[in-house]
């Protein structure tokens, strides 16, 4: 059993009919569940928008 704190939380979106489509089409393809592609598509948006929101000394310089 999870101790309290290891507990994933629970988050509900509403979408087009055709887009739900397209996402089970695609977590069939890689073998995973809709859920756990979501979530995937959304820790990679985290860190995404994680790093372009850094303060700019913390950035890395580009050449």
């Amino acid at each position: 059993m999870f101790s309290e704190d290891m507990r994933s939380e629970k988050i509900n979106f509403t979408c087009e009919p055709e887009d739900k489509e397209y996402l089970r089409n695609w977590a069939a393809k890689e073998g995973r569940t809709l859920s756990n592609l979501v979530e995937r598509i959304v820790k990679d948006a985290i860190i995404k928008d994680r790093e372009n929101n850094q303060p700019t000394s913390n950035k890395k310089e580009t050449a």
